[in-house]
């Protein structure tokens, strides 16, 4: 799946292990586990890929074209490449699988 525009789905849910499955990518690509510890910041950037990120625990602010949005546990966020995207995790901490999609 190319991604054309930039969204969030609240309220997915799902496990670790179910979402690595979920998002593992079907042709090439890959994903990763990363732990943002309490108010730690990616300034805003961009990637080469299509990424999607979903929470696996606590929260985090995700700003995309400037709207900022609190996702937690069980959200989804979808990044087409090239969208300038920021983030700041919770006062908890943030913990999301990264799904990298390569075409």
């Amino acid at each position: 799946m190319e991604l054309k525009k930039a969204f969030i789905k609240k309220g997915i849910g799902g496990g670790l292990e179910e979402v690595i499955h979920e998002l593992l990518p079907k042709h090439t690509g890959y994903v990763e586990v990363q732990h943002d510890v309490a108010g730690q910041e990616h300034p805003s950037h961009t990637h080469p890929t299509d990424e999607i990120l979903h929470i696996i625990k606590g929260s985090i602010y995700f700003t995309v074209e400037g709207e900022t949005t609190r996702c937690e546990a069980g959200d989804r966020i979808y990044l087409p490449k090239h969208t300038k995207h920021a983030s700041k995790a919770d006062v908890n901490g943030c913990t999301y699988v990264i799904s990298i999609l390569k075409f």
